[in-house]
């Protein structure tokens, strides 16, 4: 994929950003051939935490594999692109041992677990419900055409995009709502670094540190990114505010 500058997210990051919570995952134990869906989501260092119903099928298949000891699970992440055209970032996946949260530490659990994911059957846990965590000892990210095995400390120390619980809706937004602004803005961009729109341009994927834009042709995506990574959504709309709303094809630079 072209780049019109340099900064992208890391392959850390990616996998930080897959497995924060927000996206659907699938849990398999022990080896086992079945992968279950799960609600998930990660701590403040990243660790997946698993919330189980009692009586569901993984508290099932969970009974007799911990009664052994502590299962090695494996949670298996894939993107969702979230628009037409959008491509994928890959699937990540994280291998550990899966044990039970230690009751003095599920109210910070359960804290860290809203914060990535906030499912109403937390107020189960204890009641209904239970938290597992799995400890980790394998990341990996299977993006298209590449197999990356990340360094554990690199995954902790990074952190997941801010934008992508936001990433669809804010495409979506600027799509309907000022489609000729971003296409003003795209083409010009675009036209500095002299790089050619087959289509007319179209914002494809969204992260801190800048678009991937759709404009077709046999390479039909590339990224423009932002001066500066963007901290939140509030930094973006900022950000963005001269293109959107002032008519400046300047803004964002």
């Amino acid at each position: 994929m072209p780049k019109v500058w340099a900064m992208e997210m890391g392959v850390a990051e990616v996998a930080r950003t897959l497995l924060n919570g927000r996206l659907a995952g699938a849990l398999r134990c022990d080896g086992s051939g079945e992968a279950l869906a799960v609600c998930h989501a990660t701590d403040c260092t990243g660790r997946p935490m698993v919330l189980v119903r009692d009586g569901d099928d993984l508290a099932r298949a969970l009974l007799w594999r911990t009664a052994a000891g502590d299962p090695l699970a494996v949670l298996t992440v894939p993107d969702d692109p979230p628009v037409l055209g959008a491509p994928s970032r890959g699937r990540a996946s994280v291998a550990g041992r899966l044990r039970r949260v230690p009751d003095p530490e599920l109210r910070t659990a359960r804290i860290e677990f809203a914060e990535a994911n906030p499912v109403p059957a937390l107020f189960d846990v204890g009641a209904g419900a239970a938290l597992y965590r799995i400890d980790i000892e394998e990341i990996r990210l299977h993006a298209p055409g590449e197999h990356h095995l990340i360094d554990a400390d690199d995954y902790i120390a990074a952190d997941p995009d801010p934008l992508h619980v936001v990433e669809r809706d804010i495409l979506l937004d600027l799509a309907d709502h000022h489609s000729p602004e971003m296409e003003g803005y795209f083409r010009a961009m675009l036209a500095a670094a002299g790089i050619g729109c087959p289509q007319p341009p179209r914002a494809v994927r969204l992260d801190r540190y800048g678009f991937v834009v759709h404009v077709g042709g046999p390479d039909p995506t590339i990224r423009l990114e932002f001066p500066v990574p963007v901290r939140d959504e509030q930094d973006l709309a900022h950000l963005l505010h001269p293109v959107l709303f002032h008519g400046s094809l300047h803004g964002a630079e």
